[in-house]
C-alpha cells in the first residue's frame, strides 16, 4: 500500500540519522515572499539515493548534519537564485553542512567516495558559506561557489 503523505512515505525508508520533519519544514519554506512546497509523489523516490549517502556520511563523521536545501518548486527555486535546471527541482539533491566539521572536509569524503563508486552525481564546494551541494544525477559534476 503506498504512503499517503511524505512524512509516511519517509518514515518507511528507514533512514538511520533523518526525520521527515527536516524536509517538511522546507517545504514550507517563504523566500522573497514565494512559499516552496512538497515536492510531487513522483519526485519522493528521487531523495532516496541521495540521503542514502548523506546518511552514511552522517555516520561516518559522527556529527550532526543540517539540511539546507531540498526540493525546490520551480517558483521558489526562481526566488532563492537556483540554476534554472537544478537538481532541487528534481528532488535528488541537497546542500549540507555539519556541525564542528568545515565543509571542506566534508567535500573532500564525498570525493573520496564518489571517486570510489559509491554514488555518481554533482558535488558542490561552496566554502564562503560553509555548506556542501550533494546529488545524484547519474553522470558526475564538480564546482566551486562562492
Amino acid at each position: 500500500m503506498p504512503a499517503d503523505t511524505f512524512t509516511d512515505w519517509f518514515n518507511a525508508q528507514k533512514f538511520r540519522h533523518f526525520g521527515a520533519s527536516e524536509f517538511t519544514t522546507y517545504f514550507a519554506a517563504v523566500r522573497k515572499g514565494v512559499k516552496n512546497s512538497t515536492p510531487p509523489r513522483k519526485l519522493w523516490d528521487n531523495l532516496v539515493p541521495t540521503l542514502r549517502i548523506v546518511d552514511a556520511l552522517r555516520g561516518h563523521l559522527g556529527k550532526p548534519c543540517q539540511i539546507l536545501s531540498s526540493y525546490r518548486s520551480p517558483e521558489y527555486n526562481r526566488a532563492v537564485g537556483g540554476a534554472p535546471l537544478s537538481q532541487h527541482l528534481q528532488f535528488n539533491a541537497l546542500d549540507i553542512a555539519f556541525d564542528g566539521v568545515r565543509s571542506g572536509i566534508v567535500y573532500a569524503v564525498l570525493l573520496a567516495w564518489r571517486k570510489d563508486g559509491k554514488f555518481t552525481g554533482g558535488l558542490g564546494f561552496y566554502p564562503s558559506s560553509g555548506f556542501v551541494h550533494i546529488d545524484t544525477r547519474g553522470s558526475n559534476a564538480t564546482w566551486q561557489g562562492q
